[in-house]
């Protein structure tokens, strides 16, 4: 028999899970005061801008390069440089890009044939565009990402507005499949955990991350932290970067884009597997990382549903003592915090219809995957990126097979 003294002290820890999920409120409120973009307005194109320079690495990426150029080639900005690295392709991507650049002067595309050995295939891709850049800031972008017209020019008055470095932004991510409404919101949180936004009113106080997806580096502190080229082998080159320029002193920023561009990372299960495998590995970086994850997951999400089930039990044996109602009370608060908390993040963060009601569910699942990562990076199994297997030690490749797209 469990001492009363000890259910209390459990109830006590229980509730302060609860009050946790109730300060997410604010520091939701914060990030969006914080780090939240608005486009810029009333922006004239023909004024004289700092010159910048769009980087762009594509494999096998027919079905969105085209659109993604004539977002960033309908940009608010006209001193722009567009370079696409067409890496290692085998369809249209390369003569997609091609056909534009002879309508655009400012668009060039630089063929990739081969990875060298010790890299990863994106990384290799922007650190061998980025010679060719003429602008004064770079920035490194995805081809499957929709622009919003004015995102230049807002990101580049703020970086000079705050004297910045080194800027990232998170983009609005849409979903539209099952396993995307599911999975992705839960995935996206467990960054959230170890990436909070910085604080109102202080730059110094951004994380230690960048999101590859929208990387604006300023070219003299690229060259300073080495560029891509000094993180040939991490699974995330992003977060490596921003590790690197953490530890060079320069001024960063990481803030919310979900107004100035969208994106739909990925949309089959196998794809959110790899992706995310990548994301955890590179952006953790360590193995008690991981698990912590999963521990928090489970005691932020679980508890609730375990707490009324036993309740129904001692119900039904007879009524319930004081103590059952406060862990009913608690339950119910944990409940209605956690549930408003995350539908309230699903509509800041994510287009579409994402499945609110089934995030315990899908937390479950991000858990396995948070553990087959734990594996992984213990050198134990591979995973696949493009066309290449690799297999990790830490957050970096250390051996890797060609393998048939």
């Amino acid at each position: 028999m469990i001492p009363d003294m000890v259910w209390w002290v459990l109830l006590a820890l229980y509730a302060f899970v609860a009050l946790r999920w109730l300060w997410v409120h604010v520091e939701l409120a914060r990030a969006v005061r914080a780090g939240l973009l608005e486009p810029a307005s009333h922006v004239d194109p023909q004024l004289p801008h700092t010159r910048v320079t769009v980087i762009i690495a594509a494999h096998n990426e027919a079905d969105t390069i085209g659109r993604c150029l004539e977002r960033v080639l309908a940009q608010d900005y006209a001193n722009l440089q567009v370079i696409v690295a067409n890496d290692r392709s085998t369809d249209a991507t390369g003569q997609i890009v091609r056909d534009i650049a002879r309508d655009h002067a400012n668009v060039q595309c630089v063929d990739i044939e081969e990875l060298p050995d010790g890299w990863l295939g994106k990384t290799h891709a922007l650190a061998t565009a980025a010679p060719h850049a003429q602008g004064e800031y770079l920035v490194f972008t995805d081809s499957d990402v929709e622009w919003h017209p004015a995102m230049l020019a807002t990101v580049i008055d703020l970086a000079q507005r705050e004297r910045l470095d080194f800027l990232s932004l998170w983009p609005k991510v849409i979903v539209a499949g099952f396993w995307e409404r599911l999975l992705l919101p839960a995935c996206g949180w467990v960054l959230n955990l170890w990436f909070p936004g910085a604080r109102p009113g202080r730059i110094e106080s951004t994380p230690i991350f960048a999101n590859g997806q929208f990387l604006m580096v300023h070219r003299q502190a690229y060259e300073r932290i080495g560029g891509h080229g000094a993180v040939p082998d991490e699974m995330a080159e992003d977060v490596a970067l921003a590790q690197r320029a953490h530890a060079a002193g320069l001024r960063r920023y990481v803030g919310l884009g979900v107004k100035l561009f969208r994106t739909r990372m990925y949309e089959s299960l196998p794809e959110i597997i790899r992706g995310w495998t990548r994301i955890y590995i590179g952006a953790l970086q360590a193995r008690w990382k991981l698990l912590f994850s999963v521990g928090a997951l489970m005691l932020g999400c679980l508890p609730p549903f375990a707490v009324l089930a036993a309740v129904v039990v001692s119900a039904s044996g007879g009524g319930l003592a004081s103590l059952g109602w406060a862990w009913v009370i608690i339950a119910a608060i944990h409940l209605i915090a956690m549930y408003s908390v995350v539908y309230r993040h699903f509509g800041l963060a994510f287009d579409g219809s994402p499945y609110v009601s089934l995030f315990p569910l899908a937390s479950l699942g991000v858990s396995v995957l948070l553990v087959y990562c734990v594996f992984l990076m213990g050198g134990l199994g591979t995973i696949r990126w493009g066309n290449v297997r690799y297999q990790v030690r830490g957050s970096r490749a250390v051996r890797s097979r060609r393998v048939a797209d």
